[in-house]
């Protein structure tokens, strides 16, 4: 029975620092203008808030949280950050670009969903040309993010923001970056 003790202690504290290995993370940009304008860590805790990627996008582009500060193509306002996801079997990837014009976007990165059997993935990837090579950023959520209850429904319908250059949702306003 002592031994038990003894070994069931041990492998609890070698989880235990484990699970806080994980929490540690670190991620460098190329650039510090880009990722001060955007910061990823920031995106990763407003999705890990959503209901879905709708509100993702509501709260990437709310003007009172100002998560984002990108100004792309230089007209001294914040750009609109669309959403748009594509769906591939237990993949989920989820685009996040900056309208700069009529019909022009630019990526700034990608969100990779998957799921394996019970467990889910995300990897927040920056766009290599803004952040530089291999700005990945993977985040621990100690609770299971709602958003992830709506990515595996059965009536599941991929999502595609409605907005564009000069149409945008009544709650947003541009403001100087």
């Amino acid at each position: 029975m002592k031994n038990k003790i003894i070994f069931l202690s041990i492998l609890a504290s070698f989880c235990c620092t484990q699970i806080e290995a994980q929490n540690n993370s670190t991620v460098n940009a190329m650039s510090n203008e880009i990722s001060d304008n955007l910061d990823l860590r920031a995106v990763a805790s407003i999705f890990g808030d959503s209901r879905n990627l709708e509100d993702f996008e509501r709260r990437l582009n709310d003007p009172d949280l100002q998560i984002s500060n990108l100004d792309l193509n230089n007209d001294d306002e914040v750009d609109y950050l669309r959403v748009i996801e594509s769906v591939e079997y237990n993949t989920h990837v989820v685009i996040i670009q900056s309208v700069l014009d009529r019909d022009v976007y630019q990526d700034v990165a990608t969100i990779d969903i998957e799921r394996n059997n019970n467990s889910v993935q995300v990897q927040f990837i920056g766009n290599e040309y803004m952040y530089g090579p291999n700005y990945i950023y993977e985040p621990v959520y100690y609770s299971t993010p709602l958003i992830y209850a709506s990515f595996w429904t059965s009536n599941y319908r991929h999502y595609v923001s409605n907005w564009y250059w000069n149409y945008y949702p009544s709650y947003y306003y541009a403001w100087n970056p």
